[in-house]
């Protein structure tokens, strides 16, 4: 068998169900067509989930290259977009901050003002929202009140061993620890002191 034929076929159960399909459903399409097809769609939509190498990074919310940015001022769209790792509007480089206060002064909000376009979605997202879609995901809930209680009696028992291990180490020094001026352990010079002293 030729292994270039081989790489390029179709298996036949799923060549005869997709004609089937194209026959029943009245398409004008050939099998041929539509597998090309499905195959140019697949591509197209692996290279809109593909990971960006490049966006803006707005504390918790990244914007990959091509997200649109807008906000509302009195009856006007301002848009601006992230090409590379910044944020443009009218050709200028601009943080989230400085798109507002370029657009209507000081006293706004970004996170309230501005709204969001990633590539690939079709609708405009408030950025307080997505901010908060990404704060929810990063506190993620116990999955039982078992393993709840099971991971606080953990922190808890590190939490003891750790005080325990202090006090060892405390009271082991204290225990060491010789008073300077008990005679036994006092140095010569120190008792010629003394002597010096009583003179």
């Amino acid at each position: 068998m030729d292994a270039r034929r081989s790489e390029t076929a179709v298996p036949p159960a799923a060549y005869r169900e997709l004609s089937d399909y194209l026959r029943q459903s009245g398409s004008t399409l050939t099998t041929t067509e539509a597998i090309v097809r499905a195959l140019q769609h697949w591509m197209a939509a692996q290279r809109e989930t593909r990971v960006p190498l490049q966006g803006y990074q707005w504390k918790c919310l990244f914007l990959p290259e091509g997200s649109q940015v807008r906000m509302r001022f009195g009856d006007t769209w301002h848009y601006a977009e992230v090409m590379g790792d910044e944020i443009m509007y009218r050709s200028r480089v601009v943080s989230p901050r400085q798109l507002t206060m370029a657009i209507a002064g000081d006293g706004r909000n970004a996170w309230r003002d501005l709204w969001i376009r990633r590539p690939g979605e079709r609708d405009w997202t408030a950025a307080y929202l997505l901010r908060r879609r990404m704060e929810q995901q990063a506190i993620i809930p116990p999955a039982s009140p078992m393993e709840a209680m099971r991971a606080a009696a953990g922190s808890m028992s590190d939490a003891l061993k750790t005080a325990l291990t202090l006090v060892n180490h405390v009271s082991l020094h204290a225990e060491n620890q010789v008073e300077r001026r008990l005679p036994k352990h006092r140095r010569v010079e120190d008792f010629m002191i003394d002597d010096c002293k009583r003179d």
